[in-house]
């Protein structure tokens, strides 16, 4: 009897881990990837030496949820790399902005996830007109409750600078 006593709440407690929400195949059909920007983004810190300048590849988006449940996420993988390698550029990991769950019909806060590396150059300038300036893309996974993780798709990164634009807009 005490066995079955003790057997009884941990099994609850394993079942409640296993259940929580939607299985990966199910968020994978609901989630769609939706106000996707990516683009080169300047990159700042003591890494970057006074007389140069370096750009890594980054991606914005947000999360549409168009299925029958509420979707919890808890984080994202970003992996980054050059179109046509298989060695990954680098890593970004992010917990979830939001701690509630997606509902159904609704819209998350924006993610944003960028790459540690990228390509070091004098100026913008020559950055822009860098030969070696390779196509590079990014998959996405998104980590589940249970420990579980989605592909949510690989997405090219668009040969731009962050800057561009706002000096585009600016201009008009």
């Amino acid at each position: 009897m005490k066995r079955l006593i003790f057997v009884i709440p941990v099994f609850l407690i394993l079942f409640a881990f296993c259940s929580q929400g939607p299985s990966p195949d199910e968020v994978k059909k609901w989630i769609e990837v939706v106000d996707i920007k990516t683009q080169w983004v300047q990159k700042y810190g003591p890494q970057v030496r006074p007389w140069e300048v370096v750009y890594v590849p980054s991606i914005r988006f947000k999360l549409k949820n168009n299925g029958t449940k509420p979707v919890r996420i808890l984080y994202f993988n970003a992996e980054f790399k050059f179109k046509d390698e298989e060695k990954s550029l680098g890593y970004d990991y992010k917990a979830f902005p939001q701690k509630e769950p997606i509902k159904p019909g609704e819209v998350s806060k924006e993610v944003f996830l960028r790459c540690p590396y990228g390509f070091r150059a004098s100026s913008k300038e020559s950055f822009i007109h860098n030969p070696y300036w390779k196509k590079a893309e990014v998959k996405i996974f998104a980590g589940i409750p249970g420990g579980r993780l989605v592909n949510l798709g690989v997405f090219p990164i668009e040969n731009k600078l962050e800057d561009e634009e706002q000096s585009g807009q600016e201009q008009k």
